[in-house]
């Protein structure tokens, strides 16, 4: 009898939160949608990343090859953004430098998600000795400054890992650097928004009728706390590439040949009074990277939570 009643019982414990998960889905896109700058954004975002995967290819043009008759050229009809001091296209390497600065914050983002939300969600719902051990190791990370902890972390492994490993390596070795400093932000997140959500009445209710711990986080916990992470990655994205660029700015970071876009400003400030447009056409990239991502994270933050728009 008491089975048959738990049988029963368990399915709706299950509902509840799905339907008001659903509700709360249409409530959060509806909200987006009337962003226009959020939606602008977003467009953008998706312009760049289809820059970045295919406009090497459409373009054809080799980001390495070196144009003697045409160095620290103009923006014309050969080289619609000029070349740099070496003669090298700037588009073309515009375009692969994109695609490595996003390469970059997709592999941040995605230890940082695995990572940090998994870490968050268990310290959370479990407390004790696993949320001991990530407080004080979040607690650790935070007495450095993020970005000097990053840039030791490149300038002590860059070189070893560059010979060993190649250009990949090196890619792989900056995200983790950045990563290594970032992740316990999101875990922080994640776990105060689990240590909401598990003392609601429908969790209260899952437990007494014997569902699993595995099964409240998955089904129940991590849809409702699946939103703040997509918020906290898409607003870290901007923070990350300004870090690589950052990184490559002091030759820390992604290195030649492979083009990145701090290390084209980086090579392109010695020439700034000869051809300003070196400097100019990656910096604008940037800059369009950094607040696009900028925009569309505000927008979602305040669609999940309209409380905190204008805060």
């Amino acid at each position: 009898m008491i089975a048959a009643i738990e049988s029963v019982a368990q399915p709706e414990i299950a509902r509840q939160p799905l339907d008001e998960h659903r509700a709360s889905e249409r409530g959060f896109w509806r909200r987006f949608t009337q962003n226009r700058l959020a939606l602008v954004a977003l467009g953008v975002i998706l312009i760049l990343t289809l820059a970045a995967i295919f406009g090497p290819r459409l373009y054809g043009v080799d980001p390495n090859r070196q144009h003697y008759n045409a160095i620290n050229a103009w923006p014309s009809q050969a080289h619609p953004l000029g070349t740099d001091s070496l003669g090298r296209d700037t588009l073309a390497r515009i375009l692969l430098g994109l695609r490595v600065s996003l390469l970059v914050a997709f592999y941040v983002e995605f230890i940082n998600i695995g990572l940090g939300a998994s870490f968050g969600l268990l310290a959370g719902y479990f407390g004790g000795w696993i949320d001991q051990v990530l407080s004080r190791l979040a607690d650790m990370l935070f007495a450095f400054p993020g970005l000097l902890l990053a840039i030791l972390v490149a300038a002590v492994f860059g070189q070893p890992v560059t010979e060993r490993f190649g250009g990949i390596g090196r890619l792989l070795l900056v995200a983790g650097s950045l990563a290594l400093v970032s992740w316990p932000l999101m875990a922080r997140y994640v776990r105060g928004q689990t240590l909401s959500i598990k003392e609601r009445d429908f969790i209260e209710a899952a437990r007494s009728v014997g569902v699993t711990n595995s099964r409240i986080i998955t089904r129940h916990i991590l849809p409702n706390v699946a939103g703040l992470i997509i918020v906290s990655a898409t607003l870290d994205v901007a923070a990350v590439v300004v870090n690589e660029s950052v990184l490559s700015l002091l030759g820390l970071g992604i290195q030649p040949p492979d083009p990145s876009i701090g290390q084209m400003i980086r090579q392109s400030i010695d020439y700034l009074e000869r051809n300003w447009s070196q400097v100019f056409f990656p910096s604008l990239a940037l800059t369009l990277m950094v607040l696009t991502f900028s925009f569309a994270g505000d927008g979602l933050r305040d669609a999940l939570d309209p409380q905190s728009r204008g805060s």
